[in-house]
Order: C-alpha cells, then structure tokens, then sequence
C-alpha cells in the first residue's frame, strides 16, 4: 500500500472505531448499517459529491454546509451527521469511501 493510501486507511480506520462503538453503545447498529448503505449509494450516484469531498478548492464552510445539508436531507442518524460534520471541520471527507469500507467490515 502506497503511503498516502495508508495514511488515509489509518484515519479512515480511527474514524470509523469511533462511530462503530458509538452506535455499539446505543445500540444503534442497524441505523449505522442503513446509513453507510445510503451513503455508499450517494457516492455511487452522485459525481458532485464525490468531487466535494475531494477537492481541497472547496473550502471548510462549503464542506460544512454540504455536509450538513445532506445529512439532513438523507435523515442520517445522529452520530453519522456528527462524524460527517467533524470529518468537514478537520478536511477529511476525503477518507469517506475508506470510512464507509471499514464500517460494512465492522457492521459484518
């Protein structure tokens, strides 16, 4: 694995145990499920959004503002639409298709 596909594996993976155990403790894990399923069809479908969380010319307060909208819209549980604004204020949304990978593999 080259060294920035492993980084972004690492912090993919450091997000992904957050919200895991977080909808662990709630007891929440088919709401987690249902919401990677979404968001996995959102990425698949959607080439905007897709350039949103990788292109650094969108600036943290567009990342936000996206983000937050769509979780929303999607009716995100709340952890998700948390992480995903999180993920905005620190520019990670680039890590999202790994974050959505790790979490299927946790969820099963």
């Amino acid at each position: 694995m080259s060294e920035p596909a492993s980084i972004s594996a690492g912090i993919a993976g450091r997000y992904a145990t957050a919200v895991f155990e977080l909808a662990r403790e709630a007891k929440d894990l088919k709401a987690l499920e249902a919401d990677v399923d979404a968001l996995q069809a959102a990425l698949d479908e959607s080439a905007d959004l897709r350039s949103m969380i990788a292109s650094p010319v969108y600036s943290r307060d567009a990342q936000s503002t996206a983000v937050a909208a769509l979780a929303k819209a999607m009716k995100l549980s709340g952890t998700v639409a948390n992480t995903l604004a999180l993920m905005a204020s620190n520019r990670r949304l680039f890590v999202l298709p790994q974050l959505l990978s790790a979490l299927r593999d946790m969820i099963a």
